[in-house]
């Protein structure tokens, strides 16, 4: 088996030797080198470390792996991780954190249970790669979970106070401009870095990797289902939903981002964003909706639990020391 290295410069010639997630694009922000161990031409493991130094863990210096594909071979695979861990302590590293493809802007986590269908922005990946990354010493740092409730004709009459109330402080709820999308985008940028901040291994992208991301989406989002609050010309909250692409039998919606201004003003918008979606979802004979992707911390109420929510899925986030 011999290892191949591709530095920064380097970065495109990786990304067309890694043909896997039908042709996924490899995130490049953040990235340090490309490492694939073959044999005879074949290729048995690859990955990207990534070096993001806005990520802070505890009192780490951390790195990224992502971009990982890798067939059943324990030899490769531990190949593989020793390149990584070799460039990762040269620069410094002590613990790396994966799957990550350079932040949570991009794919990150394994599936728990990777055998279940998938729904639409879910990462694809091979059952196998958490027990890979387990054997060579990963641990879990971090768990996340989707919920699946079915939708039903309901009304909150606290959430309609609570409405009622932003309603007469002035602020507007309205769906996304699809008629002029790229300026909304680009009202969104600051606030959602803003809003994001304080999440667990948050860092901010640039706007042009942001616009590139979401830019894309525009062909499928329905302007209903992206909901944006404003204040006196300001966006303070935003959800963004998306019909469940990979689901052809029945009509389901997908709860992807969730935010809120933090300042009291607007104490309970992220309720009433989530209760007028239900509604629409409602109105237009929806079946189900997942709220997607939220983080366990323990003993806080899921938001889902609200509608009837079951779990859907687990996905856990891997460290290790150096």
């Amino acid at each position: 088996m011999t290892t191949e290295i591709y530095d920064k410069d380097q970065s495109d010639t990786f990304a067309r030797i890694h043909v896997s997630q039908e042709h996924e694009r490899i995130p490049t922000d953040h990235y340090y080198a490309g490492i694939a161990v073959k044999q005879q031409d074949v290729y048995l493991a690859k990955a990207v470390l990534y070096i993001n130094t806005g990520i802070t863990y505890q009192d780490k210096n951390v790195g990224l792996v992502g971009a990982y594909e890798a067939q059943e071979n324990e030899e490769a695979v531990r190949q593989l991780f020793q390149t990584i861990e070799k460039l990762a302590k040269e620069q410094g590293i002590d613990f790396l954190i994966g799957p990550m493809n350079g932040s949570t802007w991009e794919n990150y986590r394994f599936h728990d249970h990777p055998e279940k269908s998938l729904f639409f922005m879910e990462m694809k990946h091979q059952p196998y790669y958490a027990k890979q990354w387990k054997s060579i010493g990963f641990e879990p740092i971090a768990h996340y979970y989707s919920a699946i409730a079915f939708v039903a004709p309901r009304r909150n009459e606290k959430i309609d106070q609570v409405k009622n109330r932003l309603l007469r402080d002035g602020i507007i709820i309205r769906g996304i401009d699809m008629d002029d999308y790229e300026a909304d985008l680009k009202k969104l940028y600051p606030f959602l870095h803003e809003s994001f901040k304080q999440n667990f291994l948050y860092t901010p992208i640039t706007e042009t990797s942001f616009l590139e991301k979401y830019l894309s989406l525009q062909a499928i989002l329905k302007p209903e289902f992206v909901q944006i609050a404003e204040h006196e010309g300001k966006i303070v909250g935003i959800l963004l939903g998306t019909d469940d692409l990979l689901n052809p039998t029945d009509k389901t919606l997908i709860i992807k981002t969730l935010a809120r201004s933090p300042q009291r003003l607007y104490g309970g918008l992220g309720l009433v964003l989530v209760d007028d979606f239900y509604q629409k979802a409602v109105s237009k004979e929806y079946q189900r909706i997942i709220f997607a992707f939220m983080i366990d911390e323990g003993d806080a109420t899921p938001l889902s639990d609200q509608y009837g929510g079951d779990l859907l899925k687990t996905y856990t986030l891997y460290g290790k020391s150096l």
